[in-house]
């Protein structure tokens, strides 16, 4: 079979035209170094002034409601949003009820999908290049490593690898952390790992009003997105806040200093934002004034924010939840 195709003519021509690409890449100049680190991501979307925020309402809202309100504004604004995860869609809305109610308000938008983390992300990269916007969901982060073809080498790098002729605006959101129930094969922390992945936005909010103001940068990113949603959190009465209105969106890369103070700098996000501002109460009972910041992004993190604070304090401890 193999020297009968051979002796086809569209087998000669093929090779005729590998040949000649390979002769014209050969011939092409080595690239500048200079260079090389040009179209990572299209950054300047992602810094912009935050809005002062307006509530639609007095009464606070948990954080898994934010994104789900969230999510559902930017659906309605962009028609190229779809969605699927394992059991994602009505009438379940995901293991934490999530994207509950989006399946009925976007028929044909929202589905579920086949237990494989690969295929989930992989098909999200492919639909992001043909013009759609992905918003897909793994389960939890202890399941996100049969797709790691895909998150490190595959879809972070489109822009690059092309020069900038495509990008894949796409969001993966994983419930993430621990604190509740969910042992070791629900509760792994996985920010460390991608952060390391150039091409990446990583956020990870830890309150409900940052948590809307998030997904909604989100949405709208023309790069890949890491949305990094602590299970803990989604319904826990600190993390609660009024509700912020659809126009509110909080930039990638700024901090928020959520208790100033002057004798040390606690960096951290997530669940251990809380852990800090408890430590940080029992210590103001001794005397000792600490500064909480709240990264809110990991992937660009604020590092304008978190010098000018040890500018001050001359301290810093970095409290993370590590896996």
């Amino acid at each position: 079979a193999e020297m009968l195709l051979e002796t086809l003519p569209i087998y000669a021509e093929i090779e005729g035209e590998v040949n000649r690409a390979a002769e014209e890449a050969d011939a092409a100049p080595q690239p500048d170094p200079s260079t090389a680190t040009l179209y990572i991501q299209d950054s300047p979307q992602a810094f912009f002034e935050e809005p002062s925020p307006r509530y639609v309402s007095s009464q606070p809202i948990s954080m898994w409601e934010a994104i789900n309100h969230g999510l559902r504004e930017e659906m309605e604004r962009n028609k190229q949003i779809v969605m699927w995860g394992e059991d994602i869609a009505d009438p379940k809305g995901g293991v934490f009820g999530v994207t509950k109610g989006l399946t009925e308000a976007f028929p044909g938008r929202v589905q579920n999908s086949s237990l494989a983390e690969a295929s989930i992300v992989g098909v999200a990269c492919g639909m992001a290049i043909l013009g759609y916007h992905p918003i897909v969901e793994i389960q939890f982060g202890d399941y996100i490593w049969p797709g790691m073809l895909q998150l490190r080498d595959e879809i972070p790098t489109i822009r690059w690898r092309s020069n900038n002729a495509w990008n894949c605006p796409l969001v993966v959101r994983v419930a993430v952390g621990g604190y509740i129930k969910g042992g070791p094969w629900h509760s792994t922390n996985i920010e460390a790992i991608f952060a390391h992945t150039p091409g990446w936005f990583i956020v990870y909010p830890s309150s409900a009003e940052d948590a809307k103001g998030l997904i909604k940068t989100a949405a709208r990113s023309s790069d890949p997105v890491l949305f990094l949603e602590h299970k803990g959190l989604y319904r826990r009465l600190q993390a609660r806040t009024p509700e912020p209105d659809a126009d509110y969106a909080v930039p990638f890369g700024k901090a928020r200093v959520r208790r100033p103070g002057s004798d040390l700098t606690v960096v951290t996000w997530g669940s251990t934002v809380y852990l800090a501002l408890e430590v940080a109460e029992q210590m103001a009972a001794q005397g000792r004034s600490i500064e909480v910041i709240d990264l809110r992004s990991i992937l660009p993190w604020d590092e304008e924010a978190v010098y000018a604070s040890v500018r001050k304090t001359n301290r810093a401890l970095v409290a993370h939840e590590d896996s």
